[in-house]
């Protein structure tokens, strides 16, 4: 099983094709796609390509909120949303920072998480999972899709964000040495984290931001006001 390139309309996007059999629909916007700002015209379209109601985006904080969207709720700040409400999509945005989805099939319940290193390091991913165990979803039974961000390849920390992954626990195969530099490894850092949850179907994309050739909105490619779209939805 793989991810896959695929377009609708002038959205292009890479999903996973068995999990959208699984009636979650789902993409991780390439930087060819329309951005969703402002929400009028862009907004419409997406909506339409998807046969999506609405979608719920938020004022993201690199931090560990996550809102549950169920019965019309919105959210105005947070980095992560559960989708219970079908035919609406939680939305996120990235450029560089990791963008996961959580997808409980059998369940309507989907959940899509913004994990830059801040995000991470106080443990977002696992904190959705909690959430939506407590929602009824089984943890051995979660799919979790890693989408395109910053890899290791290429993401270069200092010393003090090390120290604070280490200091959160984290094991040091978060890190990889070349030289005198350190890179940080944000997909195993999330791996751990949903391992400890007990999940284990975690599947990546190994698409770097970065140096994908221009695919991808990068942040530290000096792209300040760029960002690419990642949703998650249930067919109703």
């Amino acid at each position: 099983m793989k991810f896959e390139l695929a377009k609708k309309d002038n959205w292009s996007y890479y999903r996973f094709p068995e999990l959208e059999a699984e009636g979650v629909v789902h993409g991780f916007f390439t930087r060819a796609s329309p951005s969703l700002e402002p929400y009028g015209k862009d907004g419409r379209a997406f909506l339409d390509a998807f046969a999506l109601r609405r979608f719920v985006a938020m004022k993201q904080e690199h931090g560990d909120a996550i809102h549950v969207i169920r019965d019309g709720e919105k959210a105005a700040s947070g980095d992560g949303i559960i989708v219970i409400e079908k035919n609406v999509a939680g939305v996120i945005k990235t450029a560089d920072c990791l963008p996961v989805i959580i997808a409980a099939p059998g369940l309507p319940m989907a959940a899509i998480v913004h994990a830059g290193w801040r995000g991470t390091a106080v443990k977002i991913t696992g904190k959705a999972v909690q959430k939506m165990a407590e929602l009824g979803a089984a943890r051995e039974g979660l799919v979790v899709l890693m989408g395109p961000s910053i890899g290791p390849c290429c993401y270069e920390v200092k010393e003090d964000v090390a120290s604070i992954f280490l200091k959160k626990g984290f094991t040091e195969r978060v890190f990889h040495k070349a030289g005198e530099a350190t890179y940080l490894d944000i997909r195993e850092a999330n791996r751990e984290l949903l391992r400890r949850e007990g999940v284990t179907k975690i599947y990546d994309a190994g698409l770097c931001t970065y140096c994908s050739d221009g695919l991808f909105a990068s942040y530290r490619r000096g792209e300040k006001g760029s960002r690419q779209i990642n949703f998650v939805s249930l067919r109703g």
